[in-house]
């Protein structure tokens, strides 16, 4: 009892302090409560590396681009006081004439039909309370709102709030703001638009879907016309203007956002989720893509495409442009359409794992002259051998001539791309150093190393075009490799927090091996036995290049480089339907020839340049060693000082070379003896015939024969397969006689579902 009447005692006594702190918490939470601070809903403009934009995105919720308030026309400003809030410059957020004559109104209609919001409480419904979202209307959010509305007011200045006003309503058609409105309806910066075109979008603030001047035009006219009178009324406009905006079209239809490069802007979203993993905030990314090139590449791509589809099947082709200098993508173009589902063009070729073919063969030759196996005067058997696989099977690799050429040299193999000469070369490195250099050159498939055997060296693997291309790029810098990385910069309310950072060159091959692989690669007349004396791969300038084409026709590359540039081009169908008949220098070729003699054009031209450990000493082209008086044929050939020949050439006449396949070597290559297809789900599927003969045999004497029946197609058929046992072989009519190949015998099973 006493313990009671002394707490009593203390709390009278302290009702003063007590009734403060109460005071002071309902002060805090009140302050809590009517906190100005705007919420975001993580607008994102990704920017080329010429400040054009390539994608605007609020979130998602829509589109909203932000523009400061004096890129706002002043009369547009003027018009949306005098419609939406006519005190807005007098009162002090809130217009107490307007509440009282919307509460008369409201209390006469027995319903809420009035809310008498200024500027500074619309403001605070939409970027604070409910942001992008209608909000439920009630006496304790209407209070809210009022109270920060005071809030901004006394905090902020009239022109700031009208600038975030006029960047937050939304104008329909997940638009937010005038300038996104501007540029969906009328297709023009805000700064630029007509006394007509701001009456219509300051009339659609209080009701957008009812105005919208497509899917209303009538109610949307009407509004815009009284907008104008208004704007007469108030001497905003003269007559004259009044007069020619009454009469002025409502626009007819939307104006698509930019979306340019979609591939590459999916890319640059992935690797903004890696900077900013929990962003939250309205970001600008600038990048490193050139949208002019861009536009430009795709241009080319998609007029080679249209002219090679019907004869080829084929639909599709990506790009990828390496700025080797900066180490930045220049263009990366994933398909010639995004928006065509007939050629799935949202698959992103550029990134997508593929087999390279022949593209491989440099990383082959250049870990044997890393390793000092070889040389680019090392003499090599072109001739017909049998390698054994880790499997114990038996592999014969056939150029894609059908023809052999006896002891060639390593330049020439190389840049002539013969099949057995490279996997002799991949048979001495091993297959291990060879990927260990791919690993490090940027590869990051081809892990498993247990799959995989000589067939590596001509695409046995899979790869990307991005990654192959920037390995080519790496050869083109000297043997430096750099992570490509696509953002340049990044911005939150023009605040720069994250800046590229320095390039970290990292050297993963010797220079001088870097060197003799560009040399090999853009030595024309190594590479004319087989590509001729011109073709796709011929530039103005000179520049090393690479094709590859896998041999069951799916894909087709073409990769090259100058100092400033690497160009990388695959051809194929992301469905993965072989294509017939065409090659890495008759498909992919000609669009990257093209792009490169634009690049040519407009862009810088640097020639390469000898490292000082590069000598250059005369051999014998019959075998790569030191000529004699006997060698009448001798070139100058370049060596990483210390591996030039040491010892002269013991021949004294030119070996047999050229040899063509006789005709035990003339055989089916497809299909193999004794193999299995099934029926897929596909009707248009096809196996395809394809035959390795001599040059004596002519293109136009070939005749196939299955099941003793001879088909009416040449050199490579296409078949519809029908279930059973089937018998296939080909006759050809060469110089020296009728030639038959042996059979080949296969089956056609059906399809079952858990195969």
């Amino acid at each position: 009892m006493f313990m009671f009447g002394w707490n009593l005692k203390n709390l009278i006594k302290n009702k003063k302090k007590i009734i403060l702190i109460l005071c002071g918490i309902w002060l805090i939470l009140i302050a809590i409560w009517t906190n100005p601070k705007q919420k975001s809903v993580g607008s994102i403009r990704i920017l080329d590396q010429n400040n054009l934009q390539l994608y605007e995105k609020s979130g998602q919720f829509g589109f909203q681009e932000y523009v400061g308030i004096d890129h706002i026309p002043i009369t547009f400003q003027q018009t949306v006081v005098l419609i939406e809030d006519k005190n807005y410059w007098s009162h002090c957020g809130i217009d107490l004439g307007s509440i009282f004559r919307a509460m008369g109104q409201n209390i006469k209609a027995k319903k809420i039909v009035s809310g008498a919001s200024t500027i500074p409480q619309q403001v605070a419904r939409f970027t604070i309370i409910s942001p992008y979202k209608i909000p439920k209307i009630g006496i304790l959010r209407k209070t809210r709102e009022m109270l920060i509305a005071l809030r901004i007011s006394l905090v902020f200045s009239k022109d700031q709030i009208l600038e975030q006003y006029l960047n937050s309503m939304y104008f329909g058609r997940q638009t937010y703001g005038v300038q996104s409105a501007s540029k969906k309806y009328f297709g023009k910066d805000v700064s630029s638009i007509s006394h007509s075109e701001m009456a219509l979008l300051a009339g659609m603030i209080s009701n957008p879907s009812n105005f919208d001047p497509i899917a209303q035009p009538d109610t949307a006219i009407e509004r815009r016309n009284s907008t104008l009178s208004k704007m007469l009324d108030k001497s905003i406009i003269s007559q004259e203007e009044f007069d020619r905006s009454i009469n002025e079209p409502l626009p007819e239809s939307v104006h698509q956002f930019d979306f340019i490069a979609p591939h590459f802007v999916q890319m640059v979203l992935n690797e903004l989720s890696e900077i900013l993993p929990d962003n939250k905030k309205s970001v600008v990314i600038t990048t490193s893509l050139d949208s002019n090139w861009y536009k430009k590449i795709r241009q080319i791509a998609q007029r080679h495409i249209e002219n090679l589809k019907d004869e080829h099947q084929l639909n599709n082709s990506a790009i990828v442009i390496i700025d080797n200098e900066k180490s930045e993508l220049l263009s990366l173009m994933g398909s010639i359409d995004y928006f065509d589902s007939s050629i799935d063009g949202q698959s992103n070729m550029a990134i997508a794992l593929r087999q390279p073919g022949s593209a491989m063969k440099p990383v082959t030759y250049a870990s044997a002259f890393e390793k000092g196996i070889a040389t680019t005067a090392t003499a090599i058997d072109d001739l017909e051998k049998v390698f054994i696989t880790g499997n114990g099977d038996g592999f014969i690799p056939r150029n894609y001539s059908g023809r052999y050429h006896g002891v060639v040299l390593a330049r020439e193999a190389l840049a002539s791309s013969y099949n057995l000469p490279a996997v002799e070369m991949l048979n001495r490195v091993g297959i291990n150093s060879f990927l260990e250099l791919a690993h490090r050159m940027g590869i990051s498939s081809m892990n498993d190393t247990d799959r995989y055997d000589l067939a590596l060296t001509l695409g046995g693997g899979e790869v990307s075009l991005l990654e192959l291309t920037n390995l080519y790029a790496t050869f083109a810098k000297g043997g430096v490799y750099d992570q490509i990385k696509l953002i340049n910069k990044i911005e939150i309310n023009g605040e720069e927090i994250y800046v590229r950072p320095e390039l970290e060159r990292k050297r993963v091959l010797d220079e001088d091996v870097a060197w003799l692989i560009t040399d090999i690669l853009k030595d024309q007349k190594a590479r004319m036995p087989t590509f001729g004396e011109k073709s796709s791969l011929l530039l103005t300038k000179p520049a090393a290049v690479k094709t590859g084409t896998t041999t069951d026709w799916h894909d087709n590359w073409t990769i090259g480089y100058t100092k400033d540039f690497t160009v990388g081009v695959w051809v194929g169908n992301a469905n993965n339907q072989p294509m017939r008949d065409i090659t890495g220098v008759t498909g992919a070729g000609p669009i990257w020839h093209d792009i490169f003699e634009e690049l040519l054009k407009f862009e810088e031209y640097s020639k390469f340049v000898s490292p000082p450990n590069i000598s250059q000493v005369k051999v014998c082209a019959w075998d790569g060693l030191l000529p004699t008086d006997f060698c009448e044929e001798r070139y100058e050939e370049s060596f990483i000082q210390g591996t030039e020949p040491s010892i002269y050439t013991q021949l004294t006449t030119r070996p047999a070379g050229n040899q063509s396949v006789t005709n035990q070597t003339i055989m089916i290559v497809s299909p193999r003896h004794g193999a299995k297809y099934e029926i897929g789900a596909l009707e248009e599927e096809e196996i395809i015939f394809e035959l390795s003969y001599g040059s004596s045999a002519k293109k136009d004497e070939i005749n196939w024969f299955l099941d003793d029946k001879r088909l009416d197609c040449n050199q490579i058929c296409g078949w519809k397969p029908t279930l059973g046992k089937h018998k296939l072989y080909a006759e050809i009519n060469s110089e020296s006689g009728k030639i038959k190949t042996s059979e080949a015998v296969f089956e056609v099973i059906g399809y079952k579902e858990g195969w």
